[in-house]
């Protein structure tokens, strides 16, 4: 493969992750409100394609690195990044919110993960995970097929927990750690699809053939089971997974046909700087829905669909903007794809 090809390959990955965070940040800012109205309880795999790119860039870039520091740092900059946006929202939501509390408690409630007062929870199994990895990730080069295996199994125990059990757990720590174990499956799976695709055998017919079947095979099976709602993925559900079977393929095929169709437009490079600056983007994402939600609050607005929506895309918008003025103006650095008819 060409330098160019290679280059073009990776900027598609960055599109992918930027596309999937966006939908997300759109998604949390539009459900502000527990009477919102959710419109793609039936199409929206984009969490679980981040998760998957995020293994895929650990298999691409870290698995046969002799040292995996970098990613225990990674781990620890990633968790103190959600203190610090979820510690004041606790504080806030102590001293203004409906259920008053003691600051102290409020405090010491979000650092043992005993609340969740923002719509960044990803980020606390990021942490953790990335913490996690040079211990896994030794495992995963001597035995990829066992720890596949481990991982599916870890997976179907708990998902099975899920829709048994776990309408009784309360407790968000417990409900962190059985969301942990069954998102980590899907980061397994991208990290061996990157270890692939870094030895050359991802891309081809093969893959091709097989993202169709597994979609043709979602789709009759899910149609047979009638399409059930398919919202809730906290914890995970087994309809979620099969909804997943045909909605990530043909997410995957609609985002490469905008991007081979648009991929060195001013609007792809716009959302490319997303995925570039992932942390940061989550960070700004949940301080603009925070705000908004504030606002909303104070002006007792409850937004109908419409408003909703309108108020999903400010967050994209927001967030989208002022990390292009982040990548040109304080860190100098160029697009990675440059419009048409420029250098």
């Amino acid at each position: 493969m060409s330098a160019a090809g290679q280059t073009r390959r990776e900027v598609l990955i960055d599109f992918y992750r930027s596309c999937s965070m966006l939908f997300v940040f759109y998604h949390h800012t539009a459900n502000v409100f527990p009477d919102s109205v959710d419109l793609f309880t039936k199409f929206n795999p984009f969490a679980e394609l981040f998760v998957v790119i995020s293994g895929f860039m650990v298999g691409y870039v870290y698995l046969h690195k002799e040292h995996y520091g970098e990613l225990v740092s990674r781990g620890l900059k990633v968790l103190a990044a959600y203190f610090v946006i979820s510690v004041p929202v606790a504080i806030g939501m102590a001293v203004l919110g409906k259920k008053r509390e003691p600051v102290g408690q409020a405090i010491f409630d979000v650092i043992t993960f005993q609340s969740e007062p923002t719509g960044i929870t990803i980020l606390k199994f990021y942490g953790l995970m990335f913490l996690l990895l040079p211990l896994i990730l030794p495992l995963f080069k001597r035995n990829r097929v066992l720890v596949l295996a481990v991982s599916a199994a870890i997976f179907v125990a708990c998902t099975w927990f899920a829709n048994t059990e776990a309408g009784g757990l309360e407790n968000p720590a417990a409900i962190l750690l059985l969301f942990s174990l069954q998102m980590q499956l899907f980061l397994m799976i991208g990290t061996s699809l990157g270890d692939l695709h870094r030895r050359g055998r991802l891309i081809g017919r093969p893959f091709y053939i097989a993202m169709g079947a597994i979609f043709l095979f979602g789709v009759l099976l899910d149609g047979w089971l009638g399409f059930p709602s398919n919202g809730e993925k906290y914890p995970y559900r087994f309809d979620k997974l099969i909804n997943l079977l045909w909605s990530l393929p043909l997410l995957l095929a609609l985002l490469w046909a905008v991007f081979a169709s648009a991929g060195r437009s001013p609007a792809v490079a716009l959302v490319l700087n997303v995925g570039q600056n992932s942390l940061i983007a989550f960070l700004g994402s949940e301080v603009v829905r925070q705000s908004v939600k504030l606002a909303l609050l104070i002006g007792g607005i409850h937004p109908q669909v419409l408003g909703q929506t309108l108020v999903g895309l400010v967050d994209v918008i927001v967030v989208t903007a002022v990390l292009w003025l982040y990548s040109t103006h304080w860190q100098h650095r160029p697009p990675l794809l440059q419009p048409q008819g420029g250098r």
